[in-house]
């Protein structure tokens, strides 16, 4: 591992650049939303969360790790301020990326979660099934398809269950369901989930983890399926992560 590509939340990040020449060949240098034209051995992302999810998403199979500079740091766990050490620990083998699962939805993959919502303030309705039981149907604000990874973002936000990193699981969770029997589903994350949505004003948007995709047609039905793990470094253990993070 010689060469990386670094991605910043924006260009006042830039003074950390030098001190990852030091350490690995830096290739390219982005900004968060977007793509570089080069390819390299590691991605550094180094902002939020966000800037990460995006470095995940152009960095093809390639490992990634994140240095916080924002507010949240459950994905950028590493501190900015040691990134030269880190750094050495990464490129000598003395910290090793673990593998995160990920949701397929066509050709896009996403580590935290795929989203339809509605875009304006009426329901819509939404059908779901997964693999070959039952179709179930709501209405509400929209639907979060999370994986465990992306179960304390979103899916937390709006009700759904933390899942541990390590639980080969998805986790299905109706935003504002206008119903008292419907709540979160956890299922294997070797099922297929099939989502199909019913409005009668603004076309519902599709999104992964908060990128939009697209605008949904009336009856329009998408499949999302289990992707190719990613490889992340994470510093940090993850109850104390929680701690850190969503205790006030």
């Amino acid at each position: 591992m010689d060469t990386c590509i670094v991605v910043l939340k924006d260009r006042s990040l830039e003074k950390y650049v030098g001190e990852i020449g030091r350490i690995f060949k830096v290739n390219d240098i982005i900004e968060y939303g977007r793509y570089s034209q080069k390819d390299a051995d590691l991605y550094i992302a180094i902002g939020g969360d966000g800037t990460f999810l995006w470095t995940c998403h152009i960095s093809g199979n390639k490992p990634v790790i994140g240095f916080k500079k924002g507010r949240i740091g459950f994905l950028a766990t590493f501190d900015v301020n040691d990134i030269r050490n880190t750094l050495v620990k990464v490129k000598s083998g003395k910290l090793k990326p673990v593998e995160r699962i990920r949701l397929k939805l066509n050709d896009i993959y996403a580590l935290n979660d795929i989203t339809i919502n509605a875009q304006e303030a009426r329901m819509i309705e939404i059908s779901f099934r997964i693999g070959n039981h039952r179709e179930i149907t709501f209405r509400g604000d929209g639907i979060i398809i999370s994986t465990p990874t992306g179960s304390t973002a979103y899916n937390l936000a709006a009700g759904g269950p933390i899942v541990l990193p390590d639980i080969p699981a998805f986790v299905i969770t109706p935003i504002s369901p206008h119903t008292l029997s419907l709540r979160p589903i956890v299922v294997s994350s070797e099922n297929e989930i099939y989502l199909r949505v019913y409005y009668r004003h603004a076309e519902p948007l599709l999104s992964a983890d908060g990128r939009p995709i697209k605008k949904l047609g009336n009856g329009e039905e998408v499949k999302i399926s289990k992707g190719h793990a990613i490889r992340i470094y994470t510093s940090e253990d993850f109850f104390e992560s929680l701690f850190q993070n969503l205790v006030i």
